[in-house]
């Protein structure tokens, strides 16, 4: 993801200056073109904004150094791997100058950018999220590698706060935490929501269907494709969608932020926060539940 960040901002001259990279694996060759720090805090010392896009354990300690340094950030999701920890850098960016974003990206997906416009005078009743596919086994459960994304969806799409009801889920011995769940939740608008992430299976699917009480929308995140369909009829159409890259399209809200414009699609850290805390929450739903057996390439999972 930094060497992502760091083709999209070269490319962004007239928006952003990109003094150089660091990388906290100093074997490792830094993006071509592209200054290479020696150190961290001398990276940090460079700079006025800071990309973190470390492995996620690191996040905090980085985020935290970044803030006292008084340097604004954006923080790859999620931001951080504890529910606590989290609250704590929202507090630290509240009592700086410095501002503190989260990198949650499916916010700039065009099917997310276009729903969050077509549903902003509606109320949503229900949103179904999958994201499902084999990822690397990382040092936490895909509940907060991968479905954090949902869940801060869940809340932004879906009006006012989320909450986790229930959540059952299972993983194997060679990883930490799950590797597939099932999440049920509500927002305090009145949506119930319901998350299925899945690292184990070999297709990969991201896609959402939202209903208001005039329209059902399904969308392919990974396609960009979103369709609406009137709940009272047969008739379907697609929507035009933007074609905008999603990490353009975020950094770009990040410098109209820092210049001062409001840019409600960014996340903020109260943002990155909430949607720590609720992937907390379901993965101790999984955990105090009965295990779902997970056998990798499977279609689902299965009791």
């Amino acid at each position: 993801m930094g060497r992502r960040h760091v083709r999209v901002l070269s490319r962004l001259r007239d928006r952003f200056d990109l003094v150089g990279a660091y990388d906290i694996q100093a074997h490792t060759d830094g993006p071509e073109g592209v200054p290479v720090f020696g150190a961290e805090m001398e990276a940090i010392l460079s700079a006025e904004v800071v990309v973190v896009a470390t492995p996620i354990r690191a996040h905090a300690a980085t985020v935290a150094r970044a803030l006292a340094a008084d340097r604004h950030v954006l923080v790859e999701k999620p931001l951080c791997t504890r529910a606590a920890e989290a609250d704590a850098l929202a507090a630290l960016a509240a009592r700086g100058s410095a501002r503190l974003f989260v990198g949650q990206s499916e916010r700039f997906n065009p099917v997310v950018r276009t729903l969050a416009r077509l549903v902003r005078d509606e109320a949503v009743m229900a949103i179904d999220l999958e994201r499902v596919g084999p990822s690397r086994p990382t040092d936490c459960g895909v509940l907060m590698n991968l479905g954090v994304h949902d869940f801060d969806l869940t809340a932004y799409l879906g009006g006012g706060e989320a909450t986790v009801h229930g959540a059952v889920g299972g993983g194997s011995a060679r990883s930490a935490g799950e590797d597939a769940a099932h999440v049920l939740l509500t927002t305090t608008a009145g949506a119930f929501g319901h998350l299925y992430v899945d690292r184990t299976l070999t297709e990969r699917r991201r896609n959402i269907v939202l209903a208001t009480p005039r329209w059902l929308y399904e969308g392919d995140l990974l396609a960009h494709r979103l369709v609406r369909g009137a709940r009272d009829s047969c008739l379907r159409a697609d929507v035009p969608l933007p074609s905008e890259e999603p990490l353009v399209a975020q950094a770009l809200a990040l410098a109209d932020a820092l210049d001062g414009a409001r840019s409600p699609e960014l996340a903020t850290a109260t943002d990155g926060a909430r949607a720590v805390a609720l992937a907390e929450q379901a993965a101790m739903y999984c955990a105090s539940a009965a295990p779902l057996a997970v056998q990798s390439g499977a279609r689902g999972a299965s009791r």
